[in-house]
């Protein structure tokens, strides 16, 4: 026969403490009060014990739990208030300051003295290379492009931040292995970097992100190394021999390729290095890329416009290429075929920005945006489906 398990009792309820805690709660008036109701009723029932026990233990808790939310709260509005420097504030605000305007002029005093020699080295590059005298319009484009994505432009950071730092360090770094190596590339090549670092440090990451496009264009105002340039050019001058005399020969002329030299008949065309089109293929693709930085399409979009720019730049260059060679057979005379080696060359930007504006608004035209239609606007408009 099993025994019975005893049953557990309730501890006693010990009044004292329920008074002390509801004092400490805050709570000892209203107590006081209640107890002595009951006092001058008699001895209270073991329900209302019971009752005024449990309003003291959650008085108890309550309490409890303001003074750690108390300290909780103080950790919240530290959290916040670091949180709260990284609220983006309108452009109109910062622009509206002078304070704003003394900073940029000061900035950009200090940047441009620091690197005058850098600029007077890519202003001689410009002057004396063909192929990189679009130096000088290359910050004017880097503005322009700005001015086209403002509507973009995310807003301000309301303090400093300080990590753009690491960009300004890599910049310095980049300067101070270009004077040591002797690669004035390098140097050039450090003026990214080092906008990018001010730009995340005054105005915030959001900022750094929206100007990314127009500070690697900045990019184009360093000629490539020379190693790279003279294997670049090499390459371009044999492709665009090889691809000039199979035109030729399409149309009719008894065109034979000799190293980097066309003879048609008794002329000879030399495919020099100004011919190679490295000069058209800079221009096309800094136009590939103002319309990739400006226009809100996929990434695979903008990839497909910026690979097309380097076969496109092939064609154009061996479309001139061609039509000189055919037209030095009408036209024997010195002074004439000077003109005509002149005017293909300018020709030719026209021609490609021409022919790059074809594939885009072709490949805008075949993939366009999908509308998603939702079946409750057209159930609000009333409109019946044919």
């Amino acid at each position: 026969m099993s025994k019975r398990k005893p049953r557990k009792t309730r501890p006693p309820i010990d009044k004292s403490r329920i008074e002390a805690a509801s004092k400490r709660a805050g709570l000892a008036g209203s107590g006081s009060s209640d107890s002595a109701g009951k006092r001058a009723r008699g001895k209270r029932s073991p329900s209302s014990v019971a009752s005024s026990s449990s309003a003291a233990r959650g008085n108890v808790f309550q309490a409890a739990l303001q003074r750690a939310t108390g300290r909780g709260g103080r950790r919240f509005s530290r959290h916040h208030a670091s949180n709260a420097s990284s609220v983006l504030l309108p452009a109109g605000d910062h622009l509206a300051k002078p304070v704003f305007w003394l900073w940029a002029a000061g900035i950009a005093f200090a940047f441009v003295f620091a690197f005058w020699p850098t600029w007077e080295w890519l202003e001689l590059q410009w002057r004396n290379e063909p192929d990189y005298s679009h130096g000088y319009i290359v910050i004017p484009l880097s503005l322009m492009l700005l001015w086209m994505r403002w509507d973009q432009f995310p807003g301000v950071r309301r303090n400093v931040d300080w990590r753009g730092l690491s960009l300004i360090g890599l910049g310095v770094g980049m300067r101070i292995v270009g004077r040591l190596a002797y690669m004035d590339f390098m140097d050039g090549w450090s003026l990214v970097p080092l906008v990018a670092g001010i730009v995340w440090l005054l105005l915030g990451a959001p900022a750094m992100r929206w100007a990314a496009p127009a500070i690697c264009f900045l990019l184009m105002l360093v000629p490539l190394p020379y190693r790279a340039e003279s294997l670049l050019s090499w390459n371009l001058q044999g492709v665009a021999t090889t691809l000039s005399t199979i035109m030729l020969r399409i149309l009719g002329l008894p065109a034979i390729a000799e190293g980097h030299t066309i003879w048609v008949d008794d002329d000879q065309l030399m495919i020099a290095q100004a011919c190679s089109g490295l000069r058209i293929f800079v221009g096309m693709f800094a136009m590939a890329f103002f319309w990739c930085a400006t226009v809100r399409r996929s990434w695979i979009d903008r990839t497909i416009i910026l690979v097309a720019a380097l076969p496109m730049a092939l064609w154009v260059n061996a479309l001139r290429i061609t039509a000189t060679g055919y037209l030095y057979g009408w036209f024997p005379s010195p002074a004439s075929r000077h003109l005509i080696h002149d005017w293909s060359g300018y020709l030719m930007i026209p021609l490609a920005a021409g022919l790059l504006w074809c594939v885009k608004v072709f490949w805008e035209r075949v993939y366009r945006p999908v509308k998603i239609h939702d079946h409750t606007e057209r159930l609000r408009s009333n409109v019946v489906p044919s």
